[in-house]
């Protein structure tokens, strides 16, 4: 069974809603957003007996009583119980700019919750140890004014990209794994050849000053090629992203090619 999620897990997300809030949130508003960005799941959602709360609310609300934010100094709650509010400390601005990049990443790439929660905790255990480097291949897909604002995550994202399309590039061809559909076959080697797009099953980072070459070849077990309709549809539910096998297992049963 997945272990819950813990207080420590849910700081950085608070402090990156209280940001986007103006410096300041209140408790119900908390938990709301939160659970839509983190897409709570498992013993998380089981209703705490007697009340109508579930367990993902009591830990969020336990950030409060157990004063969380408080003992990092990261946020200080403020107000009565009724029209209280936590707001975002200096100490918390540093905290969240310096692990901005990686929380939007895990955010925004439609992780299972047991993987975000897994490096949420490795984030707030790795205080002053190296720095964790991201790859985002939606950046790349969606390239224009993202990857001028991202330059770097684009370039070494790129990279990524690059070596795993030389790895799973076959007699010359690479084809999505779920479907096989190949763009050069389609399209033409003019514009198809070497198309396609990376979906990662589990998130990868790089420590900065380790050697890119060990990053990108431990990276490979996690990452998959797909057409973008196929990546579409394993992205379709934000909140449970499709197994790669299960979609296999639809297309083989239900695709028409």
């Amino acid at each position: 069974m997945a272990k819950r999620i813990t207080e420590t897990e849910l700081i950085l997300p608070s402090l990156y809603l209280m940001k986007l809030n103006g410096g300041r949130i209140t408790s119900s508003k908390l938990i709301e957003k939160l659970r839509l960005i983190m897409k709570p799941s498992g013993e998380d959602l089981d209703i705490l007996s007697g009340r109508s709360d579930d367990k993902f609310s009591q830990k969020v609300r336990n950030l409060k009583a157990h004063e969380t934010f408080e003992r990092f100094g990261y946020a200080q709650y403020k107000g009565d119980a009724r029209k209280g509010f936590v707001e975002i400390t200096s100490d918390g601005k540093k905290h969240l700019k310096r692990n901005q990049e990686i929380l939007k990443y895990l955010l925004v790439n439609d992780f299972e919750y047991v993987d975000i929660k897994k490096n949420l905790k490795e984030l707030e255990s790795e205080k002053g140890k190296k720095k964790r480097l991201v790859f985002d291949e939606n950046i790349i897909i969606q390239e224009g004014i993202k990857k001028i604002a991202q330059v770097k995550v684009y370039e070494r994202s790129t990279k990524l990209r690059n070596y795993a399309i030389e790895h799973f590039t076959k007699d010359g061809h690479i084809a999505c794994k779920c479907c096989s559909f190949d763009f050069e076959n389609f399209y033409g080697a003019e514009i198809g050849k070497g198309f396609i797009e990376i979906h990662h099953t589990k998130p990868i980072f790089q420590y900065k000053d380790s050697e890119i070459e060990n990053t990108l070849e431990n990276a490979l077990k996690n990452l998959v090629p797909v057409c973008s309709n196929c990546h579409r549809m394993i992205h379709r539910n934000w909140s449970k992203p499709l197994e790669i096998q299960y979609l296999i297992g639809q297309i083989e049963r239900n695709g028409i090619l």
